[in-house]
Parts: structure tokens; C-alpha cells; sequence
């Protein structure tokens, strides 16, 4: 959830909402994207997917053991960005292989879930903090530039928010309207030889067994870091047991969630994700697509496998 180029509407705008709507929406939905089961199953299935794939994504070069275990300081460790961080999706995973962790996120609410996460993991703010900001947003021309901090949050030009080890994504492209100058945008953050890693739903191939089925349930679409929180309400689903109320406010969330998806880019091909990683001066590229299916709520064409692609900074 960022924002594009200053032509284009902020990406989490991508269907109408505007940028300030879409950020207060999902600051006063973490109380229930991170509180359904089927939410938590999932966020569960990628992290095993993530931790059996280590080796491939080459970040864990030490055995396993992690960077900080070995270095005596920030200057001879490595450090992560998880972008659209979410409640540290990616960091909770990928934490230990690095001397510094900061998360990015456009809404202050899911920040505070990301910042609170540190401590669930034990971590201090010298290890993992998140901050507010837009990478899109525009660079302040002097120290306390009110307007360039209110339209972005924190001044994402600074030195500490570049020379990324690691910079990762995980399903949010599917919200942006110019995915990939967001993923331009983000590379630049790389140090040269980093590592980039987006995850998203992955358009299935023509003929293959999920093209054309359709999600069931809950008239709307989906969002899981903030997305895929949400699946259908049957007597023995994710929402067994939950109070009518509750299932109300979670229907009426889903509704809301729509108008944050972009319609242009609701998934992506094999091919289009390694144009867009070529594009943006990733190398090395290598695209992983799960064997199981993310089923999405009355969407047609609902039932996707997810990517997860891979590339390195020349």
C-alpha cells in the first residue's frame, strides 16, 4: 500500500478511494484483518512456504544462524525493508538474518501493529521499527517541510531508508495502480547484489485447473497484510461461531476492502513479473508458485495460486 508517480493517483487509491479514505480505512480495520481465522491459516501456510525456501531466496548465507548473531554492529550486519509491512508479515519470518529490520507502511494504523510485533518478538527499535511514509511521496526541500511530511509521513529520502540488504513485498501489488514503478521505486533501495522478493496472486496458465473457477461467499473482494483477511461465511468456515455482529462488520469490511484493489493489476502473469523485475534492474529472477489455491469471496475467476519472485540487484 504506497503510492505511484506523481502523475498517477496513490496506489492504494487504485479503485476510486482516495488516498486519505484508504488510509484511514485500513488504520481502523486492524482489529479485524489480523483477527479471522482464515486470515491467520493463511498468514500460517506462507510463512511455511517462506521458511522452506530460504535457501532459495539466498539471504540466509551464514548457516542459518544470522547475520546479527556474527556481527558487533549495524555497519557489518545487514538490514531488511518490509514494505507494506503490515503487522511485520515478512519480518516475523525473515528477522533473524538481519542486523535491522524497518518496516514501511502508508497507514499509521498498521504500523502500530508492526512496532507492537517488535516487541511480541523480543526486538528493540535499534532492531525493528516501522514508520509511516509513501516512497512516492514528495522529497522535502528543507528540514520540517510540513506539507511534504503530511502528504508522505516520514522523509523516506533519508540516508537510513536506502542500502537494503533485503527489500520485500507481500501481497500488496495487487493494490497498486503502477505496480511497477513501485517495485522501481523500491529496487532503488537495494544495494547493489540485494535481494528483492514480491509476493502476489499469480494469473493462472491458460487450460490449468483454477483458471475461470470462482470464489464463494461474501459479495466483494479481499486483503490479506492487510490482505486476504476475509473468506466466506458458512457453518464451517474461518467464521464459525462468531456473533451476528461480527459477522456483520466483517461483510461490511470486505465491501470497503474492494475499492482498494486495483482493477487493472488484481494479479499478475509469470511473464509480466519478470518483465517488471527486468525493468527495474533485477537479475537472477526466479518465480516459485504454490501447489495450493487462495480462494477470494464471490470473485470471478477467484481461486489463484500465489507467486513468490525473486531477483537481484545488478
Amino acid at each position: 500500500m504506497s503510492s505511484s508517480s506523481p502523475a498517477i493517483p496513490t496506489t492504494v487509491a487504485a479503485s476510486g478511494m482516495s488516498a486519505a479514505a484508504s488510509e484511514e480505512f485500513w488504520s481502523n480495520s486492524v482489529d479485524i484483518v489480523f483477527n479471522i481465522q482464515w486470515a491467520k491459516d493463511l498468514q500460517n501456510k506462507i510463512h511455511e512456504f517462506l521458511k522452506n525456501n530460504i535457501e532459495w531466496l539466498g539471504i540466509a548465507h551464514d548457516g542459518g544462524s544470522g547475520p546479527a548473531a556474527s556481527s558487533g554492529g549495524e555497519a557489518g550486519g545487514k538490514k531488511m525493508l518490509d514494505f507494506a509491512c503490515g503487522n511485520g508479515f515478512l519480518t516475523r519470518v525473515y528477522h533473524p538474518f538481519f542486523i535491522k529490520c524497518v518496516g514501511v507502511d502508508i497507514a499509521s494504523g498498521m504500523i502500530k501493529k508492526y512496532n507492537e510485533a517488535a516487541i511480541e518478538l523480543g526486538l528493540g527499535p535499534e532492531k525493528m521499527y516501522g514508520v509511516r511514509g509513501d516512497i512516492f511521496a514528495p522529497t522535502p526541500t528543507k528540514a520540517g517541510d510540513v506539507v511534504a511530511t503530511a502528504v508522505g509521513g516520514t522523509d523516506l529520502s533519508r540516508e537510513e531508508f536506502f542500502n537494503f540488504d533485503f527489500v520485500g513485498i507481500a501481497l500488496a501489488l495487487h493494490h497498486m495502480e503502477d505496480p511497477e514503478s513501485t517495485i522501481v521505486k523500491l529496487v532503488e533501495r537495494l544495494k547493489s547484489g540485494g535481494t528483492f522478493l514480491a509476493i502476489d496472486r499469480v494469473e493462472p496458465e491458460p487450460g490449468s485447473e483454477s483458471e475461470g473457477k470462482e470464489g464463494c461467499g461474501f459479495k466483494g473482494h479481499h486483503h490479506q497484510h492487510h490482505h486476504y483477511q476475509h473468506h466466506h461465511h458458512q457453518e464451517d468456515g474461518p467464521h464459525k461461531g462468531c456473533g451476528h455482529k461480527h459477522c456483520a462488520a466483517a461483510a461490511d469490511h470486505l465491501s470497503q476492502a474492494a475499492h482498494t484493489i486495483s482493477h487493472k493489476h488484481n494479479k499478475f502473469s509469470r511473464q509480466q513479473v519478470k518483465d517488471m523485475f527486468g525493468r527495474a534492474g533485477l537479475t537472477d529472477v526466479d518465480i516459485l508458485v504454490t501447489d495450493w489455491t487462495v480462494e477470494l469471496p464471490n470473485v470471478p475467476n477467484g481461486v489463484n495460486k500465489l507467486f513468490f519472485a525473486r531477483g537481484r540487484k545488478v
